[in-house]
């Protein structure tokens, strides 16, 4: 009876200690008050899971992250409403260094709805543009601080105004990070 328990539990423990691998994600509207919650789980094999949750915690939607999908460099994320039936999908390539990544979303029908571009660097952070499906710019992003302890990202929109902030603790290390666009911004 041990030695059949024993592969069980180091399982168990082994699933835990990918689960600790744990990210949240704080995200405020322009007033500062809170909108929505995000909870990223990194688990063996390269794959993140993000729950995402409303200002008063109820679960609105999943994203899976797999990296490593088709090429190296490029990870593609399925966004999921709480139903579970998805919603649309992002696919992040990055350049051999990470330097720099280009994400294009799509909905549900596999419909472009938008891309956005992103700029690494490892002293000041990184800024993404969004843009629509034609191209034009929908807002920006801009984050700072250390992505394996804690971050602060400012949202702006296309006239350049605030329109959000989003805060990070813990081990947020996901490698393409797919950025999320703005609240209010379809994917």
């Amino acid at each position: 009876m041990k030695t059949k328990l024993l592969p069980a539990l180091f399982a168990l423990a082994l699933a835990n200690l990918s689960f600790a691998q744990t990210c949240r994600e704080v995200v405020r509207d322009s007033s500062g008050r809170l909108v929505q919650t995000i909870e990223r789980h990194k688990e063996a094999g390269g794959t993140e899971r993000a729950v995402i949750r409303d200002s008063s915690g109820r679960i609105i939607g999943t994203a899976t992250t797999r990296t490593g999908f088709g090429t190296s460099g490029t990870a593609r994320t399925d966004f999921r409403d709480s139903s579970g039936r998805l919603t649309g999908t992002a696919t992040t390539q990055s350049n051999p260094n990470f330097s720099t990544t280009q994400t294009t979303y799509r909905d549900a029908s596999s419909r472009l709805t938008g891309s956005a571009s992103t700029t690494h660097s490892p002293y000041s952070g990184s800024r993404t543009q969004f843009r629509d499906a034609s191209g034009r710019s929908t807002g920006s992003q801009t984050t700072s601080g250390n992505c394996s302890k804690s971050t602060t990202t400012t949202q702006r929109d296309a006239s350049n105004r605030l329109t959000g902030t989003s805060s990070t603790t813990g081990k947020c290390t996901s490698i393409p990070r797919v950025p999320t666009p703005p609240t209010g911004t379809k994917k």
